[in-house]
């Protein structure tokens, strides 16, 4: 099975889950890898080289009999949500916040 990715963002590390015991390659937009072991939970974390909005961050595992998955990919999603507020002002001592 392809590894699963976690949301990705510019700074964090890079997590996910995979089989135990399996290694997953971490391909960067650059084309760099970074290979690690998944744990025994199957949880594995690779750093984050500096990623930017919109980097396509691509891995695949290969179990212990060599194995290879098919790719999974994840976006980095690097920009906060735009944050709008309609009407700052109220004479209401308790307003209902949403």
């Amino acid at each position: 099975d392809a590894p699963v990715l976690d949301a990705i963002n510019a700074t964090d590390p890079i997590t996910g889950t995979a089989e135990p015991g399996s290694t997953v390659t971490v391909t960067f937009p650059d084309g760099s890898t970074a290979d690690v072991v998944a744990g025994p939970d199957g949880s594995w974390t690779v750093d984050n080289p500096g990623l930017n909005d919109g980097d396509a961050v691509t891995a695949t595992a290969t179990d212990p009999a060599g194995n290879t998955s098919g790719p999974a990919t994840v976006t980095v999603d690097g920009l906060a949500p735009a944050i709008t507020i309609d009407d700052v002002l109220t004479n209401d001592n308790t307003p209902a916040l949403t």
